[in-house]
């Protein structure tokens, strides 16, 4: 899993801002899926915790960074890529 998240870390960050507007996308997919998940407290707390990271890093700008940590959250919540 920890190989997955660097790959996709990676190829997010090398494409930049071409996806700039996909991290609005992950964010509602993650919102979906925090108010239906079976997770424990504990891990839906993290998905949520990177989701938030993910959407002031987007906000901010760091849209390969926001893709890094929304990827991570989607891992978290068993959402598919």
């Amino acid at each position: 899993m920890k190989k997955l998240l660097t790959a996709l870390a990676l190829t997010a960050f090398l494409s930049g801002t071409a996806f700039a507007h996909e991290c609005p996308t992950h964010i509602k997919k993650i919102d979906d899926a925090l108010a239906t998940s079976t997770a424990s407290e504990e891990v839906k707390a993290q998905a949520k915790a990177l989701r938030d990271e993910g959407e002031k890093l987007h906000n901010e700008g760091g849209h390969a960074e926001s893709l890094a940590k929304l990827a991570e959250a989607e891992a978290l919540l068993g959402i598919a890529q």
